[in-house]
């Protein structure tokens, strides 16, 4: 049985490595595409695109290793019955749930890789990821510092600068914004300055004008002020400048906060502790996803034409798994006491592959027959 379970276990794991390396692949080329073409026409150089890129995989590797981990399933047991094999070990008295150990193994192996890559290095990433934007936005912004020169960064922004003193003083400073369909923002000022922030680079406008142009009704109004502040990075790079969101810390870090009752900016206790349980949950189901997909082809009659009936079976009972999934998370989402109903569907999962498996080995029929 050992070298049964690691014959099996092995073409699981090169299997599930295959599987997630294509479907990384096909993920990442088509994410790579659209930020490099924004990042290249921001004038970024080749390694901010592979940098960036590269921050983002961790999170792709989490969307994929479940899939990944069905698919290598659906195939290796699809593979043993072709072959013959799974006729060799069920004929040599081996019932659907000896024969799964190898199967549980990888399913637990690959739920804690799920459970590290969501509960540390995704945070860790992404933080990393939002810290490198911040940067980008900042460079973006200081383009924006040449003197009489309008500039346009975006089809929607027009910056316009007189002068820059020797104190860093900007002079004539005119901004005009039509990212808004309806309406049209021209900022004006004597003077500003341009400072740092936590959110991203702001425009301090000393002594100027607002002048909102209202484009449904054609109404203009003027709003003197004697100083303004503008979120200059959320204008050149509005993706970049949100400050620091929950995904960017660590379970640890989070658990942290829940002990002595603070939260994360821009958020609330609920918050912080749903995403904390969501992490531990979400990891776990990843087991009875590849799970199902075992159990339903294991279990799967004799067919001459193939599996590929029980394969559109695992993928359906798959959907459905994920849709109750789909379905907790909403519940608790609106009734915030019930976090217990994050983990139903674990029980849900645990349910339907042991009935399926039990079905199959019927094992109080064969105590009956011992007894007889």
């Amino acid at each position: 049985m050992v070298r049964i379970n690691t014959y099996i276990l092995t073409r699981l794991v090169a299997l599930f490595g295959f599987f997630a390396l294509v479907l990384v692949l096909i993920y990442w080329v088509n994410r790579a595409v659209r930020l490099f073409d924004r990042l290249i026409a921001d004038g970024q150089s080749a390694m901010v695109f592979l940098e960036f890129t590269t921050l983002t995989l961790p999170w792709m590797i989490s969307v994929i290793s479940p899939i990944a981990g069905f698919a290598a399933v659906v195939y290796v047991i699809n593979r043993l019955t072709s072959n013959g094999e799974l006729v060799v070990l069920q004929t040599a008295g081996l019932s659907a749930r000896e024969i799964s150990k190898p199967v549980w193994i990888f399913a637990v192996g690959l739920a804690a890789l799920i459970m590290v890559l969501t509960n540390i290095l995704i945070p860790i990433s992404q933080a990393q990821l939002h810290q490198r934007q911040l940067e980008v936005s900042e460079n973006l912004t200081a383009r924006l510092l040449t003197e009489g020169t309008f500039l346009s960064p975006s089809d929607d922004i027009t910056f316009y600068l007189r002068q820059i003193t020797a104190d860093g003083e900007l002079e004539g400073v005119f901004l005009n914004d039509t990212s808004d369909q309806h309406k049209s923002l021209t900022y004006s000022a004597s003077k500003a300055f341009l400072v740092r922030s936590d959110d991203g680079p702001r425009l301090v406008l000393i002594d100027g004008l607002i002048q909102s142009l209202d484009l449904t009704t054609d109404r203009l109004a003027v709003t003197k002020f004697n100083d303004f502040v503008i979120n200059i990075g959320e204008i050149v790079s509005p993706r970049s400048t949100a400050g620091k969101h929950i995904d960017h810390f660590s379970s640890l870090e989070l658990i942290d906060h829940i002990r002595k009752g603070t939260t994360p900016k821009n958020t609330t206790q609920f918050i912080t502790i749903f995403t904390v349980h969501q992490r531990i949950a979400g990891p776990l189901l990843s087991i009875f996803s590849v799970l199902i997909g075992y159990a339903v082809l294991v279990t799967a009659k004799f067919s001459r034409f193939g599996l590929w009936r029980p394969v559109i079976t695992a993928i359906f009972c798959l959907i459905i798994l994920n849709f109750v999934e789909g379905l907790c998370l909403d519940y608790v989402r609106r009734i915030e006491r019930a976090l217990w109903v994050l983990y139903l569907p674990l029980l849900f999962g645990l349910l339907s592959v042991s009935s399926i498996i039990l079905k199959y080995d019927r094992p109080w029929v064969a105590s009956k027959e011992f007894e007889q």
